[in-house]
């Protein structure tokens, strides 16, 4: 007896099974990666960069995102463009994705997506997505972590925990402390701040800390967020 295959929209736990693979001699191949939305995290920059042989962050964000502060809000909003004559994603060849071991989280969800409740759902249908109908199968939990989404979900919980906690979700926020959420997407901007002694001096950044987020992206990152974290606490 064959188990069902979940449908477009059902929800799904770690725990629960779904059928997919990909490959480059399935129809759909890389339609997956035209005309859709994605939204960047500073994590997905950071590697994106990475993969583009360290280009720099504000080049990165002028030449293939979209980005703006939300209304209201004044939360950073960083899109992926697509490519304006093909609609698809600019880092995607005909033989698949040029930057596949530093791709985006939502890229390495797909054909997952996040649902209320820490569940899962599919997020494309077997008519799109001809990889649904392929034989292999894995629970959520093993493709997650095949997929690499983990250390993306750490960074990411690094990232929300920047806003204190009397922040509601969806109440308004000054435009500076917006601008000031954005240096995590922008980082060689904030790393020009650690060439001022008075600015290490102040956020007790030494000379060990300076070596290591000069050659570790990932601590720059970090220190980022340790940073906005203070300016929030101190602006709010």
């Amino acid at each position: 007896m064959h188990q069902a295959r979940p449908a477009e929209g059902e929800r799904l736990t770690e725990s629960g099974t779904f059928h997919f693979a990909c490959n480059d001699s399935l129809p759909c191949f890389t339609q997956c990666c035209r005309d859709v939305n994605i939204y960047l995290s500073p994590y997905d920059i950071l590697r994106l960069r990475k993969a583009l042989g360290g280009m720099d962050s504000a080049g990165f964000l002028a030449r293939y995102t979209q980005n703006f502060l939300a209304k209201v809000t004044n939360i950073p909003v960083v899109q992926l463009l697509m490519d304006r004559q093909t609609l698809r994603c600019p880092f995607v060849t005909e033989r698949g994705c040029s930057v596949y071991l530093d791709r985006p989280w939502a890229c390495r969800m797909f054909p997952l997506d996040l649902a209320p409740g820490g569940e899962y759902t599919l997020i494309a249908g077997k008519e799109r997505c001809k990889g649904l109908l392929e034989p292999g199968s894995a629970s959520v939990g093993r493709w997650l972590e095949g997929q690499g989404v983990g250390r993306y979900a750490e960074m990411e919980k690094e990232y929300l925990a920047v806003v204190p906690e009397r922040f509601k979700p969806g109440a308004a926020m000054n435009e500076g402390l917006g601008r000031v959420l954005f240096l995590a997407y922008d980082l060689d901007r904030f790393a020009r701040l650690l060439d001022d002694p008075r600015f290490c001096s102040f956020y007790d950044v030494d000379d060990a800390m300076l070596a290591r987020v000069e050659t570790d992206g990932e601590e720059l990152l970090r220190l980022a967020f340790r940073y906005i974290r203070a300016q929030m606490e101190e602006l709010y």
